[in-house]
């Protein structure tokens, strides 16, 4: 399953903006998105930002997909 992830920009270069996700930094393309600041947040997937979102939205996300974790994590055998 694929699907864009909620992070926080943590620092901005010439054309890559560095990602905190899960706990680590990742490089994302800013290639096709609007003015991005540090302490945005953004919609990341495959290594490009698709768009920057509101802290409440990327929240929301960031605790659904952590309770899909958990369910998944409950129904694991063994």
């Amino acid at each position: 399953m694929c699907r864009a992830i909620p992070a926080r920009v943590a620092r901005l270069d010439a054309h890559m903006a560095w990602l905190e996700l899960d706990g680590r930094v990742v490089p994302a393309s800013l290639g096709t998105t609007e003015t991005i600041q540090v302490g945005d947040y953004v919609l990341h997937y495959a290594g490009l930002i698709l768009e920057r979102i509101d802290p409440e939205e990327a929240q929301a996300i960031i605790d659904a997909l952590g309770e899909i974790a958990a369910l998944a994590n409950q129904e694991a055998p063994g």
